[in-house]
């Protein structure tokens, strides 16, 4: 399965790379999901 996900602003991109374990934020916003945040994930 695989799910489309779009920035609320790109500059969040910047916080992780391929290969990265992360935890993020999404919200629904007019059926679409936006990441609102992006840490590292411990």
């Amino acid at each position: 399965m695989s799910m489309v996900f779009t920035a609320k602003e790109p500059a969040l991109l910047d916080k992780a790379k391929v290969g990265d374990k992360i935890r993020f934020h999404a919200v629904d916003e007019g059926g679409k999901l936006v990441v609102t945040d992006i840490q590292p994930a411990k």
